[in-house]
């Protein structure tokens, strides 16, 4: 039975061949999967960083909205105050005409 044995000689070098190729892709599997948890953890880091960085902003967007308000009252009472200076030093005294 010659032909037999050529048969299962064929056999045994495709299933080699196929063992291997999937040998290779459960590597290359194995790669992108780990790529991927990779890639997630670096987004999920970058994610948190950005939060943490906008956070801060808000912070300090905060602390310049508080010095813009003192900013704008401090100028306001001046500019009332320098009114006031102004009227009882009798500024809006008009002179009778002769």
């Amino acid at each position: 039975m010659p032909g037999t044995d050529d048969s299962v000689e064929r056999l045994r070098k495709d299933h080699t061949q196929l063992a291997a190729t999937i040998s290779v892709l459960t590597t290359e599997v194995g790669g992108i999967k780990t790529e991927k948890a990779i890639e997630k953890a670096v987004g999920v880091e970058r994610e948190k960083n950005l939060d943490e960085r906008l956070e801060r902003i808000e912070k300090s967007l905060e602390g310049l909205y508080g010095l813009g308000k003192w900013m704008l009252l401090a100028f306001f009472g001046t500019l009332i105050a320098a009114v006031v200076t102004f009227m009882v030093k009798g500024g809006f005294n008009v002179p009778p005409t002769p």
